[in-house]
């Protein structure tokens, strides 16, 4: 079975808006408030999904505006995100109760 090599994998790399910062953070303090613990895999799942997409970014479902999400693991929230040229834009995380994160224009 042919493998591929490292090289040859063309990574994009993320780029996250300060709205996806800040709705991150909201929703780490709100997971340590109740469980530290819980917190930390909620921000360590995050990260490793960033990753995931920045090697394989159409594995996303695509959805309004011309975005993608990906569900945050077990955690109810999805990852939207835009694929650009040059890199992936991480637009913000939302909770999954909480319905449509970003309107058609």
């Amino acid at each position: 079975m042919a493998t591929i090599a490292n090289s040859e994998i063309k990574r994009k790399p993320a780029r996250y808006t300060l709205d996806c910062a800040e709705m991150l953070y909201e929703a780490v303090i709100y997971y340590s408030n109740n469980s530290p613990k819980k917190a930390e895999r909620m921000g360590k799942k995050f990260f490793e999904i960033i990753r995931i997409l920045e090697l394989m970014p159409e594995i996303g479902t695509k959805c309004q505006s011309g975005m993608r999400k990906m569900l945050l693991g077990k955690f109810p929230y999805y990852i939207y995100y835009r694929i650009k040229t040059d890199h992936i834009s991480i637009v913000g995380i939302w909770h999954t109760s909480r319905g449509t994160a970003f309107k058609d224009n």
